[in-house]
């Protein structure tokens, strides 16, 4: 793509002097990627500052900038063109580079503190089970056809986010679940998208600290963006998280539905959640309410209240992509018929082993709420012993060491690695 027909996305940027014909064959922000026919994009993180990397990209051949000031030791043959956000200005550039793939999908978001890849899993297999070409992107990878693909961060970079968008669209994919983090949000990986319908899980304390959000305020104002800033249309609330009315104090949706499990007033909610053994899973039954359906029997192959609020959030935003799309909605009868099916790994994942008396789950329980959520859902079950094995990851959240072994002191043993 020529120089000038790609910053052309930039209506607001300061464009070098001259020609702008030059072949751009590679668009990037890390200059190890950087080459001669780069375009090359200085962000300015929490941690570094691009700017301080353009003379590496020079140094890889590289010629054309945007930036937001001049980087400094770049000689003058260096092309800059200055924008007032590169961050913005990159996700502008790769929706232009990829043709803008996410015009031609129905976007879906899930945010929350926890829930986000459980619920997102489960309205992905729901909408794939009543034939909607559906993709899946978060922390279990993208999912779409017969690709399966690992990722780094729950919602990738702008980039790899528009080359995902690109190639569910070839495939023929028409829907994507996305998981928006709040980093992707305040790092602007999602800008210039547009998400009709958002959930929201739940909020917790996490993700504070250097290099992520200096407080609780910012971080929940970060994730009541996704429902203000990128187009919703419908909002689906978990009601019994005290933070559902602040999501919605700027939201800009006209449709609003909530699930509960402890109120008899939301669209639908659960009754009678009780802890129940499956072969094969710790799973947890419950009755189902709607005004349309009444109350009937279910059963998820997952434990706890707060897998049951999932459930709920997977089953309505089903029923709402339909009614959004003016198409037939699938009654949750049909609907809950294929809850058993998803797939959902790393989540109370129960292994198989010869050792026929004890049971050993794998959860992605990393913060201090959600080991406390999973611990309470495992008492339920009455063990004879629960054991809690956990670490923390590296060089992010300090306080969060402290909150997982606060939450651990509800196991009977723990084992810190």
């Amino acid at each position: 793509m020529r120089l000038g027909t790609l910053l052309a996305a930039l209506p607001a940027a300061r464009l070098p002097r001259g020609e702008l014909n030059e072949e751009i064959r590679t668009l990037c922000c890390d200059s190890r990627q950087a080459g001669a026919d780069s375009l090359f994009v200085c962000l300015r993180g929490p941690e570094r500052d691009g700017h301080d990397y353009a003379r590496e990209a020079y140094a890889r051949g590289c010629r054309a900038f945007v930036c937001e000031y001049p980087p400094p030791g770049l000689p003058a043959d260096a092309r800059l063109a200055f924008v007032p956000d590169s961050v913005r200005a990159l996700a502008a550039l790769s929706s232009h580079w990829y043709g803008y793939p996410e015009r031609e999908l129905t976007l879906i978001g899930i945010t929350g503190t926890k829930g986000k890849t459980t619920t997102a899993m489960m309205l992905y297999h729901l909408l794939k089970t009543e034939g909607v070409p559906c993709g899946y992107i978060g922390s279990g990878g993208v999912l779409y056809g017969r690709v399966e693909e690992r990722i780094e961060n729950t919602t990738p970079a702008a980039p790899a986010l528009r080359r995902t968008f690109a190639a569910m669209r070839r495939a023929g994919i028409t829907v994507a679940v996305v998981e928006v983090s709040s980093q992707a949000i305040s790092h602007g990986r999602i800008y210039g998208l547009t998400f009709p319908i958002c959930l929201f899980t739940n909020l917790a304390e996490d993700h504070i600290g250097e290099g992520e959000h200096p407080d609780f305020c910012h971080y929940r104002e970060a994730k009541a963006k996704l429902f203000s800033d990128y187009g919703c249309r419908s909002v689906i609330l978990n009601a019994d998280d005290e933070s559902a009315t602040y999501m919605l104090a700027e939201a800009s949706a006209t449709r609003v539905r909530e699930i509960s499990c402890r109120q008899t007033v939301a669209d639908l909610y659960a009754t009678r959640v009780r802890p129940q053994r499956l072969a094969g899973a710790l799973a947890t039954s419950f009755f189902l309410h709607s005004e349309e359906e009444g109350a009937f029997p279910l059963s998820i192959p997952l434990p706890g209240e707060c897998n049951v609020s999932n459930a709920l959030l997977a089953l309505c935003a089903a029923q709402e992509y339909f009614a959004l799309r003016g198409e037939r909605i699938p009654t949750l009868r049909a609907l809950a018929a294929h809850m058993g099916g998803a797939n959902i790994p790393g989540r109370f994942a129960l292994l198989t082993t010869p050792m026929q008396e004890v049971d050993f789950l794998i959860d992605y329980a990393h913060n201090g709420y959600s080991l406390a959520a999973a611990i309470t859902a495992l008492r339920a079950y009455e063990p004879k012993r629960l054991v809690c094995l956990f670490g923390s990851v590296g060089g992010r959240t300090y306080s969060r060491r402290a909150e997982l072994a606060r939450a651990a002191c509800g196991a009977d043993f723990c084992i810190v690695t």
